[in-house]
């Protein structure tokens, strides 16, 4: 119901309890005088009493509906309470609780700053003390004080109106966000554009501007001072944008050279003629300005830039397709600053929505294969365990490693049960190794979150007990980035898969600054060093001093340090020199299928006799 058919209706209300009331007033009033009328001590009819609180209670009514303010609203209510309780008995005490009622009223007009509103409520609480005084002392109706209220009451009827009409000014600047920035839109730049590429099909560059960081402001200091930051950081932009090969956008009476595509994108367009690498240019400036701090609210905030720019002439020069092109590039290269379109990213996109359409389709036991790589220990050369290795035969993209299809995993949703599989299948494996004599341990990547699942550790443990798998037979990677965010529940819940047996590995550790500084909080039996910190086996002096501090703090954790991607006997010689535990890489074997791994074992130690002399235990603990 609208503010303006409540007051309607209100005023329907009083008008239909006067023609109820109005015969018997009529005869109730004949045979007195005027002032008699008014007068309590002589006569008061019911009826007029009937219709004055009617009347208050349908204004009260009204403007409890239409007020926004909680505290309006109780005090309209208790004061409506108050009247009609007056009106009754004519109690003086109850006429003694007005009194701080009407103060209270004129202190809510005050609040309002609507000079209306505060005139009515002041003469209205005026009347209503001059008639209070009058029922008294000199007898007068206690409806002269109900008919002194319900100006108020109809005042505040009016009053929200009036603010809601008030408020929807800055709305309708808000929703123009395009006349704030000051900046042609998308219609306006794709006309732009077409009449620009007519006149000058020469080489050029579409680029486009996405920012960053506005969140946290929208959140904390609101919506206006998001504007106002989007508004300093567009300025910024065009100062960098006063080049005359840059494509000028009619906006009314004047020039832009950056358009707005709508939320944080912006984009601009430059001819190559004169300079191949205009573009190239122009980013790396904007970036930079959009480095230094803003200042909006009295705070100082920092807002990231990123950019991605195609040439004008891919998709046919296609004004949609080129802008679904740069928003590829920003998309697929989400750590990079400045991200150039490449064809190849429109083929990776194909795929990858192929893929997730023949994953909703996908037979684990056929298409899903684990192929297996050995841990060598570096004191005896002997196997310290097998990692197993997850591959797709994907039937048009051929053999495809974890690596290409794991975020596919994730968005298809198939994560734990794609871990389920892994399990069991590691499981079985395992057991048809103690069947052939071969005591070796497996370990078998998983994505990470999903094995904080309480559905996953029930599933672990009933696998290990229908296989009888002995403690340390399984072996658990998982991404450093899972472990360095833990919370107490994912700490419980990875204790709980150490007290069943399993043992944990951190994959591809030490390369963020982050992962480091958690080293000693991680309570894992292995760790192993991510390729970039071993890769590059001629780095000395201060590169190895930090990387052999790594290992000795692991060490200090009881933790067995492993180095990957050894592919050279030089890189494993550095590896051995570092005092870690066993190394994995390309120059022992290649990922090899699991199909053949009993006899690729039993050839190892034909050609290994010495290693296999201690065969490698697993851990009971």
């Amino acid at each position: 119901m609208t503010k303006k058919l409540l007051l309607k209706q209100s005023f329907h209300s009083i008008l239909m309890l006067l023609a109820c009331c109005h015969p018997g007033v009529m005869a109730a009033t004949a045979s007195m005088s005027v002032a008699s009328f008014w007068q309590a001590s002589d006569v008061q009819s019911p009826l007029l009493m009937a219709f004055m609180a009617g009347a208050l209670l349908s204004a009260s009514i009204g403007a409890i509906s239409v007020s926004q303010q909680p505290l309006h609203r109780l005090i309209y209510a208790t004061t409506t309470a108050v009247a009609l309780a007056y009106l009754a008995n004519s109690a003086v005490y109850f006429a003694y609780l007005l009194i701080p009622l009407l103060l209270l009223h004129v202190w809510l007009a005050l609040r309002t700053k609507q000079w209306r509103f505060q005139l009515i409520a002041c003469l209205s609480m005026v009347g209503a003390v001059l008639a209070l005084g009058g029922a008294l002392y000199w007898g007068l109706s206690p409806g002269l004080v109900v008919a002194a209220l319900l100006p108020v009451f109809f005042a505040e009827l009016m009053l929200p109106r009036a603010a809601a009409e008030s408020a929807q000014q800055p709305g309708t600047d808000e929703s123009k966000t395009a006349d704030i920035l000051e900046l042609p839109d998308r219609a306006g730049f794709r006309t732009a554009f077409y009449d620009f590429r007519q006149r000058d099909p020469s080489a050029a560059m579409l680029v486009m501007i996405r920012l960053e960081g506005f969140q946290q402001v929208n959140f904390h200091l609101g919506r206006e001072f998001g504007d106002l930051l989007l508004a300093q950081s567009a300025n910024r932009i065009k100062q960098h944008l006063q080049h005359p090969d840059v494509m000028p956008i009619p906006l009314g009476n004047d020039v832009s050279r950056l358009a707005h595509l709508g939320g944080l994108h912006f984009v601009f367009v430059c001819s190559l003629v004169n300079q191949h690498h205009l573009h190239e240019q122009m980013v790396n400036e904007i970036i930079e300005s959009t480095l230094k701090p803003f200042n909006v609210g009295n705070c100082t905030i920092e807002v990231k830039a990123r950019a991605s720019y195609v040439n004008c002439d891919e998709e046919q020069g296609q004004f949609e397709n080129l802008l679904t092109c740069a928003f590829l590039a920003l998309d697929s290269q989400p750590d990079s600053p400045i991200a150039p379109y490449q064809q190849q990213m429109q083929i990776n996109r194909l795929e990858q929505q192929a893929r997730l359409a023949e994953l909703a389709h996908i037979d684990f036991r056929k298409e899903l294969e684990l192929y297996f790589q050995p841990v060598v220990r570096n004191e005896d050369g002997d196997i310290e365990f097998l990692e197993l290795l997850l591959r797709w035969q994907h039937p048009k993209q051929g053999i495809l490693a974890a690596g290409k299809f794991i975020e596919d995993i994730r968005i298809a949703g198939l994560a734990l049960p794609v871990a389920q599989y892994v399990i069991e299948r590691a499981a079985e494996i395992a057991l048809a190794l103690r069947m052939e004599g071969i005591a070796m341990p497996l370990s078998l990547n998983l994505f990470g979150p999903e094995m904080l699942h309480e559905e996953f550790i029930e599933f672990i443990d009933h696998v290990l007990v229908e296989h009888q798998l002995k403690p340390g037979d399984l072996i658990i990677e998982c991404p450093s980035s899972l472990f360095t965010s833990l919370d107490p529940q994912g700490i419980a819940m990875v204790s709980r898969l150490r007290s069943m047996g399993l043992r944990l590995c951190i994959d591809s550790f030490g390369e963020t600054p982050v992962t480091l500084s958690k080293l000693p909080q991680l309570t894992v039996d292995y760790v192993k060093l991510g390729r970039s910190l071993t890769s590059d086996h001629g780095h000395q002096g201060s590169f190895k001093s930090v990387v052999r501090g790594i290992v000795e703090m692991q060490q200090i954790q009881a933790c067995k340090v492993i180095c990957e991607g050894v592919e050279s006997p030089e890189q494993l010689q550095f590896v051995k020199s570092l005092n870690t535990f066993a190394a994995q890489g390309y120059y022992f074997a290649r990922p090899l299928s699991s199909v053949g791994m009993i006899s690729w074992l039993k050839q190892w130690r034909w050609e290994h006799p010495e290693d296999a002399s201690v065969s490698p235990q697993p851990d009971s603990h």
